[in-house]
Order: structure tokens, then sequence, then C-alpha cells
């Protein structure tokens, strides 16, 4: 101990005597550190925190599956999910729920909560109750069953002042009353930002073409995920005996906390924490590389102490203590750096997270830091006190010595660190340049429509007013014709769908004449709308005729519109206006005629577009008769300035119905493409951070050997060397190190590539300027770097430099 804390107290006095060397490697190691706390704090918060449920690792998200069809992940029909429920022996419990949007009234302003629909023993499933009141009871799922609701906490503190006599009162949801049985925990909104829980109260008869319900499942103790995926897919088969709806379809599950978050997040996640581990790399070896030039300095000191009787093992960790007190210093600045670096990416995020994320660097936020600190000081230190701990003796302590020998044994190294840093720095500059060019792609690519001049808004259809068609129908027709009466206005539709913001619905699609096996049908998206959404969106029919405002009234109305890759899909060749087609695989399935056929449009996010998500079709309102319903009005200057008129015209016709999600179009777009916007961002810093980093270190690489050479330019000046005699030798220096560095750069950046190539749109992921111009950009860094000590060894005067020697 006494030992220890003698290493200690040299070690910090040492440093401190070299002031300008320890805050130089300070910072450099706690950018390092810090970014990598930041993204470990994002991705421990996210992935691997585990979910706030009892015993998350056996509860499981079911699935329906029809991998022909490019199906790999749908929802279930509540039929399918009440056989899993009653026919399988590896589940303790199955629940289901389906998103529900509630207009809550009764107070100065309506206001519209994101809720879900769920089964009655859903919070037993998942281990969470109420805090006041009681969960749901088996009678209160059922269909005709009085109406309960469940709050989250919040919204009862927020709208009802947090009362405990709430409990047996009614609300106001959708125009009916639901009595409140009971109030959840604080920060409780499962599954993600729900707010508001009703019964499902749904029939086991219903069609089982119908899949919306999103199921899970516990299983039970001592059973495994295999064996829980082995009994669904024998379920499935026996189901699609039973049934024809079901033929074609599997079920399957997966791990809850696997669920929740998508592909594509988990990817850009890792990828992240890669980079940042790059970046790290980088700040290392540039600390490697200050110890290895404080070390040649201090060669005669080593060798005096070596000469006195210390130890190789006496020198290696009194140098080690060193390194070790500047990690953890830089992981005390890390800290600071992490905590701001969250803050900044939070704050770039413009919706609400789902309520188990929590963002914030926390205790295992800190002992990462920490660890982290620890392992950097071993990785910078432990070459360069291997290094210093043996010194040439003869060489070092002559009278005169300069630790020459030392320098010459570590230039090899020193030359080592600086390639690694640079091709780390091509690897990093190169996924960044993809990045920020996918996302790029995605703003500027055709969403098949007009942006410009668009006001977007929601509303939901509630209570017995609108429980018929006819009243729907009529209704929006009255919103559209009172919103197109408005100064500034040109034209307005209502629509089920807001374009690059909103999946529509699924459902199968079979031409008339064509004989098509259950389970071999083509799946399709479909929306409904008013007649004129295709001029609101400035993109004409490439064939045929709109709707009529008579059809989009109509629930009987038997046209529809098609897309051009739908149409193409189906007649090849031929013209598809006039043709018959029906949705769904029902024999009642009404034959519906197709009368136009439209522009491709993007209504999925870019990135995430299905193959059926491709393939549209358009009926009149009437048909799908939504009670959620979008309005897309086209205006003759800026949108925005239309909020309120709007608004006013809906509150007038009905004073219960609220309006929300109010935006342009182009807001819409931004606002879609804010995680790819995020991202970009983000390794587009890690990029500048590596270049600054690498920057450095070729300088100080060069400007080193400048000052080891000092006598050699002086004799090479004196003997008749020109002023770009010596400049060209020196940056020849760093251009070497430069042209391996960015070779082999270069090969791992195809590598890491290519796990970029999933979540790349619109670019290749060996994208030609991205592998060309980045290597060049950073050669020629380096090559500044190797100029400004070129040019200060250009000026060394001779006699000086040999009167030094």
């Amino acid at each position: 101990m006494n030992t220890l804390l003698h290493d200690l107290r040299l070690a910090s006095r040492t440093l401190l005597r070299s002031r300008a060397f320890t805050l130089t490697a300070v910072l450099c190691l706690a950018l390092g550190i810090g970014v990598n706390t930041a993204i470990f704090s994002i991705v421990n918060a996210i992935l691997l925190r585990p979910l706030p449920l009892l015993d998350p690792q056996r509860i499981v998200q079911l699935h329906a599956t029809k991998l022909k069809q490019g199906i790999s992940e749908s929802n279930m029909s509540f039929a399918d999910m009440t056989d899993v429920r009653e026919r399988s022996g590896s589940f303790e419990a199955v629940a289901g729920m389906y998103g529900r949007s509630f207009n809550l009234s009764g107070g100065d302003q309506p206001e519209r909560i994101e809720g879900m629909a769920v089964s009655h023993n859903l919070f037993e499933l998942i281990g969470s109750r109420p805090v006041l009141g009681r969960a749901f009871r088996p009678e209160e799922d059922m269909p005709g069953a009085e109406r309960v609701v469940i709050l989250g906490n919040g919204i009862w503190r927020r709208r009802f002042g947090g009362r405990a006599n709430i409990l047996g009162q009614a609300i106001q949801l959708n125009g009916a009353p639901y009595t409140v049985v009971g109030i959840m925990p604080d920060r409780f909104k499962f599954p993600e930002t729900q707010e508001i829980w009703v019964p499902m109260a749904l029939d086991a008869s219903e069609d089982r073409g119908e899949r919306y319900i999103w199921s899970i499942g516990r299983l039970k103790e001592g059973v495994t995920l295999a064996q829980g995926r082995s009994e669904l897919a024998t379920l499935a088969g026996r189901l699609a005996q039973q049934y024809p709806t079901n033929v074609g379809w599997e079920l399957d599950a997966k791990l809850w906390q696997d669920e929740v978050v998508e592909g594509n997040t988990r990817l850009m996640l890792y990828l992240m924490l890669g980079a940042v581990g790059f970046v790290l790399l980088i700040a290392c070896a540039n600390v490697a590389n200050l110890l290895l030039a404080r070390a040649t300095s201090r060669e005669r000191e080593v060798a005096l102490r070596v000469a006195l009787g210390a130890s190789r093992g006496r020198i290696v960790r009194q140098l080690l203590t060193e390194s070790m007190l500047i990690a953890l210093a830089a992981g005390a600045l890390g800290i600071l750096i992490a905590v701001w670096w969250v803050d900044l990416m939070v704050a770039s995020i413009p919706e609400e997270m789902p309520y188990w994320i929590t963002f914030g660097v926390d205790k295992v936020g800190l002992l990462y830091t920490f660890l982290l600190s620890i392992a950097t000081g071993l990785l910078f230190g432990i070459l360069p006190a291997l290094r210093a701990s043996r010194p040439d003796l003869h060489a070092s302590l002559k009278e005169g010595g300069r630790g020459a020998s030392g320098g010459a044994r570590s230039h090899r190294l020193r030359s080592a660190l600086v390639m690694s840093q640079l091709a780390l720095s091509v690897i990093l500059l190169v996924g960044a340049s993809l990045m920020v060019k996918s996302f790029l792609a995605m703003s500027r690519a055709n969403a098949g429509f007009e942006t410009a001049r668009l006001l977007t808004m929601r509303t939901y259809l509630a209570g017995e007013r609108y429980d018929g068609v006819p009243a729907r129908s009529a209704f929006l027709e009255g919103i559209i014709e009172r919103t197109q009466a408005l100064p500034g206005v040109v034209r307005a539709v209502a629509t089920t769908a807001i374009p690059t913001d909103d999946g529509g619905t699924g459902t199968s699609i079979v031409a008339e004449g064509r004989s098509i096996a259950r389970g071999d049908e083509t799946m399709v998206t479909f929306f409904g709308s008013t007649a004129g959404l295709f001029d609101v969106l400035g993109t004409p029919l490439l064939a045929g005729r709109p709707f009529t405002k008579q059809e989009t009234a109509d629930s009987s109305a038997s046209v529809v519109i098609v897309n051009r890759a739908l149409a193409d899909l189906m007649w090849p060749g031929e013209t598809a206006v006039g043709k018959r087609v029906h949705l769904g695989m029902t024999d009642t399935a009404t034959w519906m005629t197709v009368v136009g056929v439209a522009n491709d449009l993007h209504y999925e996010e870019f990135a995430e577009e299905t193959a059926q998500s491709r393939l549209q079709v358009h009926v009149p309102y009437g048909r799908s008769a939504w009670r959620t319903m979008a309005i897309i009005i086209q205006t003759r200057g800026n949108p925005s300035s239309l909020v309120s008129a709007v608004r006013r015209e809906i509150r007038a016709a009905d004073p219960n119905l609220p309006t929300y999600d109010v935006r342009t179009m182009d807001d819409v777009r931004r606002y879609t493409l804010w995680p790819y916007r995020l991202y970009g961002q983000i390794f587009g810093a890690f990029a500048v951070i590596a270049l600054v980093l690498a920057s450095i270190g070729v300088y100080g690489v060069v400007a080193y050997a400048v000052s080891m050479r000092t006598r050699e330019i002086g004799v090479r000046i004196a003997l008749g060397a020109q002023t770009g005699d010596v400049v060209r030798m020196v940056v020849g220096q760093g251009v070497v190190l430069a042209v391996a560095g960015v070779a082999i750069g270069l090969v791992g950046a195809l590598a890491v590539s290519r796990l970029l190539a999933g979540a790349l749109y619109g670019i290749s992921a060996t994208d030609p300027s991205s592998f060309l111009l980045i290597p060049l950009m950073l050669a020629g860094v380096a090559l500044l770097a190797s100029y400004l000590p070129a040019r200060r060894a250009a000026r060394v005067d001779p006699v000086v430099a040999l009167r030094s020697e």
C-alpha cells in the first residue's frame, strides 16, 4: 500500500510539472471516453436495460407469418390468439391488444389520447397492477359488457387533478361514458406511450382474416423459446387444415425484449457503438504517441534510476501509474462530455420515447466509464512503458546524450500508431459519408406528389353521432366544403392515411379470371379518401378517372383506383382500367371495377417500405369508413397561416372533436426522416473528431521526427540542401504514413460498408465518390499536417543545430 501511495504521489508531481503534456493527453482521451459513455448510455437505455416487466425473459410476442408473401411479422387475428391461449401447453398466459384513439371530452378542450384495447389478463401477464383501484375482470372483457377504463398516472393528474375519488366515476371517451376502475403507476404507459386502457371485449367468432391483434404470451417455467415456437408451428398447421383463411400462414414467437426495438434501429445503435470504439482507439493512439515522445525525453532520467538499482518492473509500474492517472482524469471529464452529449441527442428527438426508455448516464454508465478508463490507461500506457523501461544506458548517460537511440527504437511504433489512426479515420469518414448521402437521398426522393403548400391534420370521429357510414361521410363532406370556402384554400380532401407517414391497411387482392390458391394471393395496402385526393396532391391520374362525390359517400360503391406498380404486376402489357378485382379471400367479397391508375405514392417511411406497401389500392371513403381520418388542405400561400381558421370550422361543426398532428406536408417529410438525420449528424460528428485527432497525430509524429533530426537537417543545409529539398524530405515522411494508413483504411471501409448496406437508402454501400474523395481529403489533411513542421525544418539554422550537438 505504501508503495502504491508513493507511486501515486510521484506520478501526480510528475504530471503536474508537465502541465501542457498532461492537459493535451487528458483532453484527447476525455473526448474519446466521453462519446463512448454517451453512446453506451443510449444503447443501454434502449437495448440492454431489462424491461420493467415481470420476468421479461419469459415474455414473447406472437406473430403470424407468411414468408411466401414476404410477411415475416404480422399481427394475429383474435380467433387465432384465442386458439393459442386455449390449445397451447407452452404458455402460462396469452393476452392481446390493439391501438385505440380516444377523444376525452368534458373539459374546456377535447383532447385526443393514445390508448389500447387489451385482454383482461394483460396487466397480470406483464406483472403490473394499478396503484389505485383494480385491473379488469374477465366478465368486463366480453361483448356488451359495461364500459370500464384504467387511466395512466399522467393523464389522471393532468386532467383530473390526481383525485382518488375519480374511481367509480364516469368519464366521456369517444362520446360514451366509461367508468374508471383503476389508476396505473407513475411512468407506466405500456406498451409504449399509451395512457388509457379499455377491455377488448371481442367475439372469438370474428373473421380470422382480420389480423390486427398485437399478441403476447408468457412461457411457462422451464419451457424454452424453441419449445414454444415448435408448438406454435404445429398449431398453425392444424389451424390451416381447419380454416381456409389460415392456409399459408404460420405462427411464431420472439422475445419481447428483442421485438420492442426494430431491427434498423438496433443495427444503427451497434454501428454507433463500434464507431465510438474507433474514436477511442484513435485517441489512445494519440496519447500513446505523446507518451512515447515524452519517454524519449525522459530516457536520461529512467537510465539514471536503472543505474541506481531500480528494476524494470518498478519503472513500468511507475509509468503505468502516470497513465492510469491520465485515464482516470480523462474519464471524470468524459462523464461531463457524455452528459452534455446525451442531453444534446435527446433534445434532437422530436417524438416521445416509449415509457421504458430513460436516457441519462446512470450507475451502469458510471461503472462503464470507470472500467473503460482503466482499460484505456493500460491500452495506451503499456507499450510506451515497456519501451521506456529498457533504456540504452551508455547512450543515455553519456555527456550530452539526447536519447537518440530511444527515439530511433520508438520511431517505427509511433509511425504504426499514426497509420492506425489514419486507417480508422478512413473507415469512420467513409461510413459517415454513406450515412449523410443516404439521408440526403431520402430527403430528396420523389414521394410521388407535390409537398409544397399542403396542410395536414388528423381527427377522430367518435361517438354515436358517427356510428353509421352515411353520418361519417356527410360530416366529412361538410368539413371539406367549409374548409374549401376559407380564403386561401384551393381544395381539401379527407383520407385515411397521410403519404410518407401512414401505412394503410393490408389485405389480399384477386383479379377476375384468375384462379388463386389460398396462401398464394397478392398482398396489397388499401386507403380510403373523399373525392379529389390526387388533385390535392398535385399528381394527376395516369389513366382513367377519379372518384366522384357520390361514390366516396356510398358504402356500396364498387370502384377502385390502383397504383402503377400494382397495375403492372397484375396486368402486364394490358390496360388496367375496366378490370375487376376483389379485396380479401372471402366468398362474399364484392367485385370492384378499376376506374383509374394512379402514380406510385410513398406512404410508409422511405426506409421501411415493403413489397406490400408499394402495391396500393385506393377505395372510396364509404368503403373504408374509418373513424380516424386525416384532412389534407392545398393552400395558395403559407399553410400554417390557416391552422386556426380550419380548427374553428371543425370546432363549429362538433365542439367535442379534437384536431391533432397539425403539420405542413414538408414538416411531415422532415419528421419521418428525423432518425436518419440524427444518425447522419452523429456519424458526421464522430468523423470530424477522428479527423482532428488523426491530424494531430500526423503533425505530432512529423514534428517530433524533425526535432530528432535537427542536426541531420542542419548538416544537409550546411552542405547546400535547398529549402524545397528539406520540405520535400519531411513532407515525404508524412505522405508515406498517409498512403499506408489510407490504403489499410480502405480495406476496412469496404468491410464495414457491408454492415451499413441494410441501413442505406438510394446509395450503394460501395459509393465510388465516398471511397475516392474521402481518402483524397484525408491525404490532403495529412499533407498539410506534415507541411507545417516541414516549413519549420527548412528554417533551421545549421550553425545553431550543429552547436547544440
